[in-house]
């Protein structure tokens, strides 16, 4: 009900019932007067009338709780700011009194009484009596945005698994030959090998009400659905026990980095880019996790300088370790590091790109009047040569190398 609207009402009964009260009173006023013409002398009933005037007055105040009761409004502090004590406080004014004794001594025919109130949204209101203004959509603390699936190849398949042929050993005969001697011989096997495809998946269900009656949820739904698969998926593509590339890259090679106190990530990555590059491979990419990579770069040398250029300390350029950009992703422990060359390692294939589907006809979905929403998505991961990656642990490098 209208706050506003209730109290106006109940204000201009009160007022009301004050007029047909002030109309009564005039009238025994008058028969007063002509008694007095008539007889001398005013009768004793009549006076009695006019004493009850009071009674009167203090039955209208009865009737102004029973009006604040319903409103139920508190003013500044807490103290009362009702009707009632407002009408209560025009009645007891010296105003109002004085109108009173003149009326009773037959000086006036009648008397006016004024009521002020103040309300405030603060005091008055309860609940939601103004509507609060919505900001669309639903806040939440971010998920990443650096995915591994961004820095390797990416390709499509329409099979349940991916077969490539590998050259498992090289016997190499291959030299300088004297005139009518035979050649050396070579000899190779080939090995078929197969990734097969997997999936990640999850779900949610939802009431169909809630999906009718929220707006925006089955967005939101779709959305969080998508990147907590995409987390999934970082993980699959680097910690898998059968597929990761942390696994099926050939590992850090410790005792090629040794016999230096001062060993920092930076001259494990440089040791690791070597090995690569001694297996014929030119690394395209350097993996690492955001807290390894600030620790880098904010290193300082003995006279307090960034021994990393300031252009790379403050985000003016892309930074690089001997010209192989680094992508900084807690998609990766934050003590691991993957320094290869992508192309020649591995390629991402995608049976079925990541979707969300909404399926009304799930378990008891039909009798409930819920709703399934399905995230899900198929890929495969072969690794096709080991050598071209090199996987390790910052702290043990360090470590082994000498810096303890």
């Amino acid at each position: 009900m209208d706050l506003e609207k209730t109290l106006s009402e109940g204000l201009e009964s009160v007022k009301g019932h004050v007029d047909t009260l002030k109309n009564d009173l005039e009238a025994r006023y008058d028969k007063l007067q002509e008694e007095v013409k008539s007889a001398g002398a005013a009768d004793e009933a009549t006076k009695g009338e006019i004493k009850n005037l009071e009674e009167i007055i203090a039955s209208q105040k009865e009737r102004l709780e029973a009006i604040e009761k319903n409103g139920n409004r508190l003013g500044v502090n807490g103290e009362s700011v009702s009707m009632k004590s407002q009408v209560q406080e025009a009645l007891e004014g010296k105003g109002v009194q004085d109108q009173i004794d003149a009326f009773k001594s037959g000086q006036i025919s009648g008397f006016t009484m004024d009521t002020k109130a103040v309300i405030t949204a603060g005091d008055a209101y309860t609940n939601d009596v103004v509507p609060a203004d919505y900001v669309a959509g639903f806040k939440y603390d971010a998920d990443r945005k650096v995915h591994v699936r961004q820095f390797i190849p990416n390709g499509t398949t329409t099979s349940d698994k991916i077969r490539y042929i590998k050259e498992s050993g090289f016997t190499d005969n291959t030299g300088v030959t004297a005139e009518g001697d035979a050649s050396g011989q070579n000899d190779f096997d080939l090995t078929a090998t197969d990734a097969v495809v997997e999936k990640i998946s999850a779900h949610f269900r939802v009431s169909k009400e809630a999906l009718n009656d929220t707006a925006g949820l089955a967005s939101h739904i779709s959305l969080r659905g998508m990147e907590k698969y995409m987390l999934q998926e970082d993980s699959y593509l680097l910690y898998d026990s059968t597929y990761g590339l942390t696994i099926t890259s050939t590992d850090y090679t410790l005792d090629q980095y040794v016999l230096d106190a001062e060993a920092q990530e930076h001259d494990v990555l440089l040791e690791a880019i070597k090995q690569v590059e001694n297996r014929n491979f030119r690394p395209t990419a350097i993996m690492m996790s955001i807290s390894r990579f600030y620790d880098m770069i904010r290193r300082k040398d003995a006279d307090g300088n960034y021994i990393f250029p300031t252009d790379v300390v403050f985000g003016q350029r892309v930074p690089v370790v001997r010209g192989v950009p680094i992508v900084a992703t807690n998609a990766i422990n934050a003590n691991d590091f993957l320094v290869a060359d992508f192309p020649q390692l591995t390629t991402l294939f995608d049976r079925e790109s990541m979707q969300v589907r909404f399926y009304e006809q799930d378990q008891d979905n039909a009798i409930k009047d819920l709703v399934t929403v399905q995230i899900s998505g198929r890929l495969a991961l072969p690794t096709y040569l080991p050598n071209a990656g090199a996987y390790g642990s910052f702290a043990t490098a360090i470590t082994n190398a000498g810096n303890s």
